[in-house]
C-alpha cells in the first residue's frame, strides 16, 4: 500500500509539471520516491510493533 501511495505521488507531481516547474512538485516526487524505496523500512517497523504487542500479551497472561 505504501508503494502504491508513493507511485501515486510521483505520478501527480509528474502530471503537475505540465503546468510549470514548482519546488513543491519536486518535493512530492521525492516523497513518492522515498515511499517506493523504503517499503522494507516500513515493513520492519510494523514487524517490530507486532512483536511488542505479542510480548505485552504474553506478560499479561
Amino acid at each position: 500500500m505504501i508503494k502504491f501511495i508513493g507511485i501515486f505521488f510521483m505520478f501527480l507531481s509528474w502530471m503537475g509539471l505540465d503546468r510549470g516547474f514548482s519546488f513543491s512538485l519536486v518535493l512530492f516526487f521525492l516523497l513518492g520516491f522515498f515511499l517506493v524505496c523504503s517499503q522494507g523500512i516500513f515493513a520492519h517497523m510494523m514487524f517490530v510493533q507486532r512483536e511488542k504487542v505479542r510480548a505485552q500479551y504474553r506478560r499479561g497472561r
